[in-house]
């Protein structure tokens, strides 16, 4: 009775280390996705002021 007690203490210990490690890589993954959101804002802010609207591939295509 007891060695089941103590594995179900085990497992209730090593259930909380993965959902405090999974919570902490959920934080992370939010912070980048909202980095990268951030980014490509700024991105296509500068190339909508940047000119003609050409990519860099259309203005070194031969005519």
């Amino acid at each position: 009775m007891y060695w089941f007690l103590l594995f179900l203490a085990v497992v209730a210990v090593w259930l909380l280390v993965l959902a405090l490690l999974a919570r902490r890589v959920w934080g992370q993954a939010k912070a980048l996705t909202r980095e990268l959101v951030a980014a490509q804002s700024k991105l296509e802010a500068a190339q909508s002021t940047s000119g003609s609207g050409q990519t860099r591939e259309e203005a070194h295509a031969p005519a």
